[in-house]
């Protein structure tokens, strides 16, 4: 995976907003985006990101534009998970919640 230093994906295809309380206990507003991928040299990349909790956009990589889809939300959920493991919690943008991981990818 390559990782750029904006925090936003450049062609959205789909978007999630939830609120994340930290472990510390401030609470922040994320955007979870992925992005639409693209053939680059032979292969396909989708960018993804997690503004609110990471600084970066980070592009996933694929053979084709199904497997680089599958992967992106893979890395999304697992992100979340450890977010989730060490301590943080997942809200709907309402404040309704906590969120386990199978409520936002279902």
């Amino acid at each position: 995976m390559v990782t750029e230093k904006n925090s936003m994906v450049k062609y959205v295809i789909a978007e999630r907003h939830v609120v994340a309380k930290m472990k510390a206990g401030d609470v922040r507003l994320v955007k979870l985006q992925i992005g639409l991928p693209e053939p680059v040299e032979g292969r396909w990349q989708s960018e993804i990101a997690l503004d609110g909790l990471y600084p970066n956009v980070v592009k996933v990589p694929g053979v084709d534009s199904f497997q680089c889809l599958n992967l992106a939300f893979g890395v999304v959920r697992t992100a979340l998970e450890k977010f989730v493991e060490s301590g943080g919690q997942l809200y709907w943008r309402d404040g309704s919640g906590p969120l386990g991981l199978a409520d936002i990818f279902s």
